[in-house]
């Protein structure tokens, strides 16, 4: 059990934060729950896949439209994804004197990493199939020059942490304006031949 305790802490989006920028102080919503799934580097920026804790959710024949109500019904479990980009700010000790309204650097050599959440993703899975509802960069983060090769690896990691054989999603995204269709197949996904509106990868052979 200390093990385990040990790799869930060693897992927390914060503690691998400040391992990665020793000396900083961490800032995030809800420090205690993000647990990283993926870390990568995209344009010389460090990046985070992070996920709340999985939560059992109850099962529905008909959550989503156009699945078979076995799929629907295996669906039983939610995860909620963010991508994590640091932002990094220098920490000073100033001593304020109020008479003069002058403030004096005293002390300084500590820094906060603050953890800008810029894109997002949710799944519902079960043992062999899952759907991934949505999976979207923010608007500012879609203001990145490379934002599609962000969104890709994004993508990915919420896929192997799934760990199931088939993923079914939907072939539109309206924070996607335009090529979605064609940025889903470079990803591996066709339309499922059984089930209409639906695009499918299957991901055992992987």
């Amino acid at each position: 059990m200390d093990q385990e305790r040990q790799l869930a802490r060693d897992r927390l989006l914060v503690n691998t934060v400040a391992r990665d920028y020793p000396g900083s102080e961490v800032s995030v919503s809800f420090p205690d729950s993000w647990q990283v799934v993926h870390r990568f580097r995209q344009m010389n920026k460090r990046l985070y896949v992070a996920g709340m804790p999985p939560s059992e959710e109850r099962s529905r024949s008909d959550h989503f439209h156009g699945l078979s109500s076995e799929i629907n019904r295996s669906l039983t479990t939610y995860r909620l994804y963010k991508l994590f980009e640091p932002r990094w700010t220098p920490l000073f000790q100033v001593a304020w004197d109020s008479r003069l309204g002058q403030g004096q650097i005293i002390g300084g050599g500590r820094n906060r990493v603050q953890l800008q959440p810029f894109g997002q993703a949710q799944i519902w899975k079960g043992e062999r199939n899952a759907v991934i509802w949505e999976c979207y960069l923010f608007e500012y983060g879609r203001e990145r020059n490379d934002w599609r090769e962000t969104l890709t690896t994004f993508w990915q990691a919420v896929e192997r942490d799934a760990g199931v054989n088939r993923i079914f999603t939907q072939p539109h995204e309206p924070t996607f304006a335009e090529g979605y269709p064609e940025f889903l197949q470079t990803l591996g996904y066709a339309p499922d031949p059984d089930r209409e509106r639906w695009w499918s990868k299957d991901r055992s052979a992987e």
